[in-house]
């Protein structure tokens, strides 16, 4: 699954502008003072401003070459604070092999940073933002987890490893809806998932607008 598109809502777009270029160091494009674009590898991600009483915030997952996790880690940490869980501030997962670590922007967007092992994109050089490969994952929220999973299916997106009614990867490697139930505690994180409104392209799908 290749994640072409995903569009975010924020009542914080300049202090998002100014994070992810002035902090971060990318490149925001197709800038004016109701939306912004970042080019995330492969991927466009783009916030849009809005006018909500409740703050939008998401979970998004970027792949970086699957050898410059501690490089990358290097980087992050020269830049934010990570985000910790029982002391630890990164993680590796043995049903996917991969490593992850965690950070927030200043409207509380989880933004983890993922090597997966499995893949071939080593990298030969230091990294940089320019190495992020794309958005390969996009949390998306639910009543019921298991129905959203079939309408998923529907379009022709298979689940990935194991589902519950709390919690269901749904696509692949290259791309993931990290499917969960409204009101649990996202990973590496305090925040209780809620739904936002939410565009996300597929390639061969098309677009999917959520919430």
């Amino acid at each position: 699954m290749i994640i072409e598109e995903v569009q975010l809502y924020t009542n914080r777009l300049e202090e998002l502008k100014h994070f992810y270029s002035g902090t971060l160091g990318m490149e925001v494009s197709n800038a004016t003072d109701q939306a912004f674009r970042l080019q995330v590898g492969s991927t466009r991600m783009i916030f849009k401003q809005c006018e909500t009483e409740h703050e939008p915030f998401y979970h998004v997952a970027w792949m970086i070459p699957t050898n410059q996790f501690k490089q990358a880690k290097r980087w992050a940490t020269s830049r934010v604070t990570l985000s910790r869980d029982e002391g630890r501030d990164e993680t590796y997962s043995t049903n996917w092999d991969s490593h992850s670590l965690y950070f927030e922007d200043p409207a509380g967007n989880i933004i983890e940073l993922i090597a997966h092992h499995r893949i071939q994109n080593e990298s030969a050089h230091d990294f940089s933002t320019k190495d992020i490969v794309q958005v390969c994952e996009v949390g998306l929220v639910s009543d019921d987890v298991l129905s959203t999973v079939n309408e998923l299916q529907q379009m022709g997106l298979t689940r990935w490893g194991e589902v519950s009614e709390t919690f269901a990867p749904v696509g692949d490697v290259h791309g993931l809806f990290i499917v969960v139930k409204k009101e649990r505690t996202w990973f590496f994180s305090t925040q209780k998932a809620q739904i936002y409104p939410l565009e996300v392209s597929i390639h061969g799908v098309g677009k999917l607008r959520i919430g």
